[in-house]
């Protein structure tokens, strides 16, 4: 008769490597949440001042209302 294939666990070193590449996975994911967050803050604070009829001074980082200021790249 045939023998009945038993499937095995997989070896300790590929289990390490699962959890390696997981935690590596997981670590970028959350730095890239983290980076996310920072940029929607300053974003919404720049948005703010220009909803309120101001400028942005983007070398100081404070709503101006007195005087225009142009982007970051200029």
């Amino acid at each position: 008769m045939l023998k009945k294939y038993k499937k095995k666990d997989a070896p300790s070193w590929q289990r390490k490597l699962l959890v390696v590449v997981a935690s590596f996975f997981a670590a970028t994911l959350l730095l890239f949440i983290a980076w996310a967050v920072v940029l929607v803050i300053d974003w919404a604070r720049v948005d703010d001042c220009l909803d309120q009829g101001g400028s942005y001074n983007y070398e100081t980082g404070e709503c101006d209302f007195q005087s225009n200021h142009y982007g970051p790249e200029d």
